[in-house]
């Protein structure tokens, strides 16, 4: 059975939003179901949901998208409400 997991990253202007989806399609099972991002200034911050059959893969797609260097930061979110 999936399970949906919520991310809120945010990462710098010049770094593309399909490197970051690929990162989570490239993980075998997992699959976007929504994305909301801003753009602040010189950054872009938003919330990536995406349903993946494990949580070990939720934690390896976790562990791939913080090692983008040009990721500044990368958080589970918990509270549903902030994703509304």
């Amino acid at each position: 059975m999936s399970k949906l997991f919520f991310l809120k990253i945010i990462y710098r202007n010049a770094v593309s939003l399909h490197k970051i989806t690929s990162i989570v399609e490239s993980v075998k099972g997992a699959k976007i179901k929504h994305l909301n991002f801003i753009s602040k200034g010189r950054q872009f911050v938003g919330v990536i949901a995406f349903e993946a059959s494990q949580l070990i893969d939720f934690e390896y797609i976790l562990r791939l998208i913080k090692g983008n260097r040009d990721i500044s930061e990368v958080e589970e979110i918990t509270d549903m409400s902030l994703c509304l």
